[in-house]
C-alpha cells in the first residue's frame, strides 16, 4: 500500500534508446508522453518519453549515499540541531535517516525493513513490513518501540512539542487518504506525514 508522493516513484524504460536506465517523472504531459528525469543523480534535464516504455519499479528514489553517523538527543541540543544532518538517533527517537533494518515503531509494532533512501526534495524514504514505503519529512522525530510518549500525526494538538523542539501551533488536518497535514514552528509551515508514522513528543 506504499504512501509516497508520485514524484519520488521510480520506473524503468522498457523500450527505445534508453532501455533500461531508472527515471523518475518530473512533467504530466498530455497525450501519451511524460517528461522524466534519468533516476542517476547525474542529471536534471528532463526529456519526453512514451508512457507505455514506463515500468514502475518496486523500490523507488535513489539510495542516501550519507555515511555520517547518528547522533544522541544532547548532541542535536547542543550542535547539531540546525544544521540539516537529521541524523538523530536514540533506543526511543530517531529521525528518518537515522532508521536502521529491524527498528520497530511504537504504537504500530511495524518493523523497518530496508535502509533508508532519498525522494524527491530531500525526503527520506522507509520501507515497513506491513505499509510499504513510505516518505517523510527528514527531521520529524519516530518513536521507536519503547517510547511512551508520543502520537500520531492526526492525534496531534495545537501546544504539543515535537522531541526536536518543533511546537505544533495548528490543528493538524487531512487533505488526502492516508496522510495528515501538521503545522509546525510558524504560521505557513506545513508538513505532510503518513497517517500511520508515530511522532516523539518532549
Amino acid at each position: 500500500m506504499s504512501i509516497i508522493k508520485p514524484e519520488s516513484r521510480a520506473f524503468r524504460i522498457v523500450s527505445g534508446e534508453h532501455k533500461g536506465k531508472r527515471c523518475v517523472i518530473r512533467v504530466d504531459k498530455a497525450g501519451d508522453h511524460v517528461g522524466i528525469v534519468f533516476a542517476d543523480g547525474k542529471s536534471n534535464t528532463a526529456i519526453l518519453v512514451r508512457v507505455g516504455r514506463l515500468a514502475e519499479l518496486e523500490t523507488p528514489g535513489w539510495p542516501d549515499e550519507n555515511h555520517e553517523r547518528s547522533y544522541g538527543l544532547r548532541e542535536y541540543c547542543e550542535r547539531k540541531k540546525s544544521n540539516g544532518s537529521n541524523m538523530l538517533y536514540t533506543p526511543t527517537i530517531s529521525q528518518p535517516r537515522a532508521l536502521m533494518p529491524g527498528d520497530i515503531l511504537t504504537g504500530s509494532g511495524e518493523v523497518v525493513v530496508e535502509a533508508p533512501r532519498r525522494g524527491f526534495n530531500s525526503s527520506v524514504l522507509i520501507r515497513l513490513d506491513k505499509t510499504g514505503w513510505v516518505e517523510l519529512a527528514p527531521r520529524l522525530p519516530i518513536a521507536l518501540h519503547s517510547n511512551k510518549r508520543f502520537r500520531f500525526p492526526d492525534e496531534l494538538a495545537e501546544g504539543n512539542k515535537l522531541a526536536t523542539g518543533c511546537l505544533i501551533i495548528g490543528k493538524p488536518y487531512s487533505p488526502k487518504v492516508n496522510w495528515t497535514t501538521i503545522c509546525l514552528d510558524w504560521e505557513g509551515c506545513e508538513i505532510e506525514v503518513p497517517s500511520c508514522i508515530p511522532l516523539a513528543l518532549r
